[in-house]
């Protein structure tokens, strides 16, 4: 049956659903923004966007310049782009109602879309600017020529954490499941599974078995990726500095060691997070409920922006050891593609973590189940 409220509740649902989004939008805004202009010092110390230069190079006038323009001309344009959508809601904020939900959707996701555009464009523009400053002064003959081999096989380093920690994450989907299972009667015969930008329910489906259980296929996709993630950060190829083999060892297995441990916990705090929304819509969904959405979607923001910064404490000073003439390996300086390479993960180049060879046929693999599997989901979410 449907919930009708009072003119002044309703306003002030609206309110307080609009405020809850805002806070959501902006916090994705934000974080973006922040990772995005933070790029050349989330790096490791040797790599110019995604440019390899000599040690002795790095603090160059000309290397401190590239950095700083990026930095500049990213805030300040994502500062503006963030002012104008404001305004442009607060233009049409006294339009009608379904328009207002239009504009409170589009203008976020355009203002996010643009701002990753403007500073995915920006930066390599400066890949180009490093490429070309490496090749005018010279800097690939001042290079190391080699790097030095593992001290010890990676299998033996205690790198990346064990499957084992990985069970609180099925206990929750098990939780989550079978307790739709269990109250599946008692589930209403209309479920409400979205909410738009003012709280209220602009998409309610019959119940289902895929209305029910969706979210539960949504954990466990989840935690496919975080699974994956771990992993790579002990498949990884890892090549030493030879210049302090044994002390880059120990930075190695620092820095991936975290990776794995914030990926576990990033992972774990977003599978509770979808078990509470399922909770929520199955069983205590309303007109109100958006907000209360907009609100514990806080949390994954929250745990994302810490393990940003928690990553970028970990890789601080970290170096890449010398590899002579991959720089044409890393187009744009984002994407890894060598053939010659057997490695399947490195690490990259821009930013923090790990990142496929795409050179490599079993990179295509992974990309590949992955579209299969949204499509199958897709596929299944309009049949049901």
């Amino acid at each position: 049956m449907p919930i009708h409220l009072s003119r002044a509740k309703r306003g002030k649902c609206d309110m307080n659903s609009m405020t809850a989004s805002w806070l959501v939008m902006g916090g994705a805004y934000l974080l973006v923004t922040a990772a995005s202009v933070l790029q050349p010092y989330m790096a490791p110390r040797n790599i110019l966007f995604g440019v390899s230069v000599p040690d002795a190079r790095r603090e160059d006038d000309e290397v401190v310049r590239l950095k700083r323009s990026y930095v500049s001309s990213v805030l300040g344009a994502s500062v503006l782009i963030a002012a104008i959508t404001i305004v442009l809601v607060m233009i049409n904020g006294s339009s009608q109602e379904e328009q207002v939900s239009i504009w409170f959707t589009a203008l976020p996701i355009g203002a996010l879309l643009l701002q990753l555009a403007f500073s995915g464009g920006w930066f390599v523009l400066s890949h180009s600017k490093a490429l070309r400053l490496k090749e005018e002064r010279g800097w690939e003959a001042e290079e190391t020529r080699k790097g030095s081999a593992a001290l010890k096989p990676r299998s033996q380093w205690q790198i990346a954490y064990p499957l084992t920690w990985f069970l609180p994450h099925l206990l929750v989907i098990a939780i989550s499941a079978g307790a739709a299972w269990l109250f599946y009667d008692r589930i209403p015969e209309q479920i409400i599974m979205h909410y738009n930008a003012q709280g209220f329910p602009d998409r309610i489906e019959e119940k289902s078995l895929w209305s029910v259980f969706q979210l539960n296929f949504v954990q466990i996709g989840m935690l496919a990726v975080f699974l994956f993630s771990n992993y790579s950060t002990q498949a990884a190829r890892a090549k030493l500095h030879p210049d302090a083999p044994e002390e880059h060892r120990e930075q190695q297995i620092r820095y991936r060691r975290g990776i794995s441990l914030l990926m576990l916990l990033l992972g774990l705090g977003i599978v509770i997070f979808m078990g509470m929304i399922q909770a929520f819509t199955l069983y205590g969904g309303n007109q109100q409920g958006g907000a209360l959405i907009g609100v514990a979607g806080m949390i994954p923001l929250l745990l994302s922006g810490a393990a940003v910064f928690s990553l970028m404490r970990l890789g601080k000073d970290r170096i890449e050891a010398p590899r002579p003439g991959e720089d044409g390996s890393w187009k744009a300086g984002m994407f890894y593609w060598n053939r010659n390479d057997a490695s399947i993960f490195v690490e990259k180049r821009s930013g923090l973590g790990f990142t496929l060879n795409w050179g490599n046929p079993i990179s295509w693999i992974f990309l590949g189940i992955i579209i299969v599997l949204i499509i199958v989901s897709l596929i299944i979410g309009t049949q049901n």
